[in-house]
C-alpha cells in the first residue's frame, strides 16, 4: 500500500472525500467493526462516510453520525487530514473532533457502535490510514486518566 501525499501526481484522478467523527467522551471513543460485505469488513472504524456532491467534510461527518449511529453530534475542529491510497480506493480523510449534542446520549445498540477506551484503539485492527489518529487519541486518553 502506498501513501500518496501529492494528489497532483495522478492526472485527472481525485481522491474520495470522507468526513470522520472522532466522538470522544472521558477517554473513550465511539467505534464499531465494519460490517460484512463492505470494504475492509471486520476492521474497526470511526463513524463517518463519503461526502455527497457539494457537501463539505464537516457536513458529511454530522450527517453520517445521524445516519450511522442515530446521534446528533457537534462537529468541532478539524484535527487532521490524511490522503491515503488503499488498493480499493484513494481517499482524502478529514478527521473532526466531535461530541454528542446530548452529553449522555448513547448510540443505538443495533448500529454496533460502542465506547472503547482510547488506549485500546492501537491494539485493534483499523484501516492503515488511521494509525496517526489512533496514536494521538491513545496519548490524549493516557494524559486524561488519573494516575
Amino acid at each position: 500500500m502506498q501513501k500518496n501525499k501529492n494528489p497532483a501526481t495522478d492526472a485527472g484522478e481525485r481522491p474520495l472525500c470522507v468526513g470522520i467523527a472522532l466522538v470522544c467522551r472521558r477517554g473513550f471513543s465511539l467505534i464499531r467493526r465494519r460490517p460484512p460485505g463492505t470494504a475492509m469488513a471486520g476492521y474497526w472504524e470511526f463513524p463517518g462516510g463519503k461526502c455527497e456532491p457539494g457537501e463539505t467534510p464537516a457536513a458529511a461527518t454530522a450527517r453520517e453520525c445521524r445516519e450511522e449511529i442515530g446521534l446528533e453530534v457537534i462537529v468541532g475542529r478539524l484535527r487532521r487530514e490524511i490522503i491515503y491510497r488503499y488498493p480499493h480506493a484513494w481517499v482524502h480523510l478529514s478527521y473532526f473532533d466531535c461530541e454528542t449534542a446530548d452529553p449522555d446520549a448513547e448510540p443505538d445498540p443495533s448500529t454496533g457502535f460502542r465506547w472503547v477506551a482510547a488506549e485500546s484503539l492501537v491494539g485493534l485492527p483499523f484501516p492503515e490510514a488511521n494509525e496517526p489518529i489512533l496514536i494521538e487519541l491513545a496519548r490524549e486518553a493516557a494524559a486524561y486518566r488519573p494516575t
